[in-house]
């Protein structure tokens, strides 16, 4: 696909954090939709959760110190479950099995629970320490 990753796009606050985490869910659906495989970039970040915006801030040195906190930890359980189930549906949509990727995009699938723990994860998280990114 030629659409632009979700990767790129820059984080300042928990809202975009969860935008960002939802981006990969319209990325995903066209890809369904279209019958295109991802692009190298984006199933590159779907494979390696420390290449999203996210987890580039998960392990930086703005997250320093709240590292211990229980919001952080949760975040980072979080995260690595969206990505192990955004790899599965990346890996059926490289494949070609567009009927499944979509099934597992569909309401009440895990794809969708993850996002919405995600989501809830940032929130508790930037309750504690507002979400920035240095550019």
């Amino acid at each position: 696909m030629t659409n632009k990753s979700p990767v790129d796009v820059p984080i300042v606050t928990a809202k975009d954090a969860i935008a960002h985490h939802m981006r990969w869910r319209i990325t995903l659906q066209l890809a369904v939709t279209m019958h295109e495989p991802l692009s190298p970039g984006a199933t590159r970040a779907i494979q390696h959760l420390e290449e999203c915006s996210i987890g580039k801030w998960l392990v930086s040195q703005h997250t320093s110190s709240i590292r211990n906190t229980p919001e952080y930890r949760d975040l980072v359980a979080c995260h690595e479950q969206f990505h192990r189930v955004m790899n599965q549906i990346a890996f059926a949509i490289n494949r070609g099995d567009y009927e499944a990727a979509g099934q597992a995009l569909a309401a009440g699938s895990n794809f969708r629970k993850a996002a919405q723990a995600i989501a809830s994860a940032m929130m508790a998280l930037d309750s504690i320490q507002t979400i920035a990114i240095a550019s």
